[in-house]
C-alpha cells in the first residue's frame, strides 16, 4: 500500500469506534455460528434414535472432533473442510462398531450428526472462495462422505446416505447464493462510488470552465480598457474617464460572478442559493454582453436568423459562455479585427458562429499568449449538453467557432435580424 492510499484511509477517533463496533459485531456473530453448530450437533447424537438418549463417549469425542476445526473455518477454510470430512469420515467407519445393530433406515438418525460440521465448512468455503474453487472442494467433500457410507454401512441405508450428500450439495449452494449477492452489493456500491465520483470531477470541470470563462472574459476586457484609458489620458480626459469607470463595471462583473460561482461551492443542495448571486448566463444576456466588449473597443456584428425556440437543458448556458469564450479569444489574439455572431435557429438545434476577420500586421507582430484551455472548455460545454463544436481556421486568414447545440422543439416566428456595432 502506497502513501496515496495510507492517505486516503479514513482516520480519526469515529473510525476507531467504527472499527471496533464492527469488529465486536464479528466477534458475535462468529461466537453464535460456532454455538448453534455445537448445539445443533449435540441435539442431534442426542436424539438420534427417535428418542432421547445420553450418548456414548465414543460418539461425543466424534462429535466434538468434527466441531472443533470449525472454530478456525474463516481462517483455514479449506484445511477445516479437508479436517471436518476426515472427522465425520471415520465417524462413519466408527458408527457400525458402536451400535451394531442399527442396520435400517431411520430419516437421518443414522448418521447424526454427520454431516452437519462438513456443511458448515462447505458454506464457509463456498462465501469465502470463488465459484471454481468452492465447488472444486465442496463438491469431492459430499463424494467422499458418501463412498466412504457405502462402503462402512448396509446397502440398506442408501437413501440416507444420498441426502447426507445432497445436505453438502444443498450447503455449498446456499453459500454460492449468499457469496454471490454480497458480490452483487459489493459491485453496486463500488458503482455508486464510481458514479459518485465521477460527478464530482464533473462538477470540478463545469466550476474549472465557469472560473476561467469568467475571469478570461473580465479580465481581457479590462486590459483593454486599460490600454484605451492609457491612451486618453494624453488627449481626451473625459473620454478616459469613461474607460476608467468601465474598467470599475467589468471588474465589479466579475467580482460578482465570481462570488456567484465559488458560492456554489457552498450551498448544501437544499433551498435557494445564496441572496445577491447573479442567475446564471444565457442567450437573454447576449447583448450586454457584446456592448461589454464594444465598449473595450472591439466592432461586433450581430445577426440572429430562423425561428427562435427553447433549447436542451444546459444549452443555453453553454451557447452564452461559447460566444463569451471566443469573443474573448478573438479580441486577445487579434485586436482590431472586426467579429461577427451569427446565431441561426432551426428546428432542431441552434447553430451559432464566430468569426474574426484577419488581424491586423500590427496585432499579428505580437500575438497574445494561450494555453488552449479556451478551446477544450468550449468543446467540452458543447458536448456537456449534446452539442458539437468545430474551430478553424479561414480562407481569408481569420479564425472562426461554430457549435450546434440541440433545441427542445421548434420556436415561435421570429424576424431575421441583423445588428452591426456602431
Amino acid at each position: 500500500m502506497g502513501p496515496q492510499a495510507r492517505a486516503r484511509r479514513p482516520t480519526g477517533p469515529e473510525h476507531g469506534a467504527a472499527q471496533v463496533h464492527r469488529d465486536k459485531r464479528r466477534a458475535w456473530a462468529g461466537f453464535a455460528f460456532h454455538a448453534m453448530f455445537l448445539g445443533t450437533m449435540l441435539t442431534a447424537v442426542t436424539l438420534r434414535q427417535g428418542h432421547e438418549e445420553f450418548p456414548g463417549a465414543t460418539l461425543l469425542v466424534f462429535t466434538a472432533l468434527s466441531w472443533l476445526p470449525l472454530l478456525f473455518r474463516t481462517r483455514w477454510p479449506l484445511a477445516v473442510l479437508g479436517a471436518t470430512v476426515l472427522a465425520e469420515s471415520l465417524h462413519l467407519v466408527v458408527v457400525p462398531f458402536v451400535d451394531p445393530g442399527l442396520s435400517t433406515p431411520i430419516a437421518m438418525a443414522a448418521y447424526q450428526p454427520v454431516p452437519l460440521a462438513t456443511m458448515g465448512a462447505a458454506w464457509t468455503v463456498a462465501t469465502r472462495l470463488p465459484r471454481a474453487y468452492a465447488w472444486g472442494a465442496c463438491g469431492p467433500a459430499a463424494v467422499i462422505l458418501l463412498i466412504v457410507s457405502l462402503i462402512a454401512r448396509p446397502h440398506s441405508l442408501i437413501a440416507t446416505d444420498m441426502v447426507m450428500f445432497d445436505l453438502v450439495v444443498i450447503a455449498t449452494t446456499v453459500g454460492r447464493f449468499v457469496s454471490g449477492h454480497r458480490e452483487r452489493e459489493a459491485l453496486r456500491a463500488r458503482q455508486r462510488q464510481a458514479d459518485t465520483h465521477a460527478e464530482v470531477v464533473a462538477e470540478r470541470l463545469r466550476i474549472a470552465r465557469d472560473l476561467h470563462d469568467v475571469l478570461a472574459h473580465h479580465l481581457t476586457l479590462v486590459n483593454a480598457q486599460a490600454g484605451v484609458a492609457g491612451y486618453l489620458m494624453r488627449t481626451d480626459l473625459p473620454a478616459a474617464s469613461t474607460a476608467l469607470q468601465d474598467i470599475s463595471t467589468h471588474t465589479r462583473r466579475a467580482l460578482d460572478e465570481l462570488r456567484a460561482t465559488v458560492g456554489l461551492l457552498r450551498q448544501d443542495g437544499e433551498g435557494p442559493g445564496p441572496e445577491g448571486l447573479r442567475p446564471v448566463p444565457g442567450l437573454e444576456r447576449l447583448d450586454e454582453l457584446l456592448d461589454g466588449f464594444r465598449s473595450a473597443g472591439a466592432v461586433i456584428s450581430l445577426r440572429v436568423t430562423g425561428r427562435t425556440g427553447p433549447l436542451a437543458a444546459g444549452a443555453d448556458m453553454a451557447a452564452y459562455r461559447i460566444v463569451q469564450e471566443a469573443l474573448t479569444n478573438a479580441t486577445k489574439h487579434a485586436p482590431d479585427a472586426g467579429i461577427a455572431v451569427h446565431l441561426h435557429w432551426s428546428p432542431r438545434a441552434l447553430e451559432l458562429r464566430v468569426e474574426n476577420e484577419p488581424a491586423p500586421y500590427r496585432a499579428r507582430a505580437l500575438p497574445a499568449p494561450g494555453t488552449g484551455h479556451g478551446l477544450i472548455g468550449m468543446r467540452e460545454r458543447a458536448g456537456s449538453c449534446g452539442g458539437l463544436l468545430d474551430t478553424r481556421w479561414t480562407p481569408e486568414g481569420g479564425f472562426a467557432v461554430t457549435a450546434t447545440l440541440p433545441a427542445e422543439a421548434a420556436g415561435t416566428d421570429s424576424p431575421t435580424t441583423e445588428r452591426l456595432a456602431p
